[in-house]
């Protein structure tokens, strides 16, 4: 009984002597220092001061400054692009595919299996030559398909058809890329 008392007390002295230690490294002796250096402000609306002072300004930094104001309002007025454009009417560009990868594309298109959101097949080509790849390290094919599987989750309903579509994917990439 008495050890697990001191267990205890210990155990609170070390979380407490961990507070204190921490809690001095927050104290930082140049966040209360004053400032060094001679603070500069600008000013930048095109009205001259009110004091009655004459301007400085010279009329081509006034110039200047409105032309900047309103290029800086037409930029906050107009959203950047979201999506690049894409080449030749919104197709991917098929000329640097291999006749082999565009066999491969036409199998996957013909068996209906398709990746959420792969316009330009990206996806569909990585995952074959997975495949590929995985073949020529002989890797276990119930662990490929497991892989090909999880890579078709989101475009598919169920576990079954997953499976279903990782099988045809395997035996495109079998025929047509390895």
């Amino acid at each position: 009984m008495t050890g697990k008392f001191f267990r205890g007390v210990l155990g609170c002295a070390a979380i407490a002597a961990a507070a204190i230690s921490l809690s001095a490294c927050g104290d930082s002796s140049t966040a209360n220092s004053p400032l060094d250096q001679d603070v500069t402000t600008t000013m930048i609306s095109g009205s001259a001061p009110e004091s009655g002072e004459p301007s400085s300004v010279s009329p081509s930094e006034a110039a200047a400054s409105s032309s900047a104001a309103e290029a800086a309002s037409k930029a906050t007025s107009t959203l950047p692009a979201t999506k690049p454009e894409k080449p030749s009417g919104g197709q991917a560009d098929d000329s640097k595919l291999s006749e082999k990868d565009k066999d491969y594309l036409a199998a996957l298109k013909r068996d209906d299996v398709a990746f959420l959101g792969d316009e330009d097949n990206n996806a569909a080509l990585t995952w074959g030559y997975y495949v590929c790849d995985a073949k020529g390290k002989k890797t276990d094919p119930a662990m490929i398909k497991i892989y090909v599987s999880a890579g078709l989750g989101p475009s598919v309903k169920s576990d079954n058809e997953a499976g279903a579509k990782a099988d045809k994917l395997i035996a495109a990439a079998e025929k047509n890329l390895c």
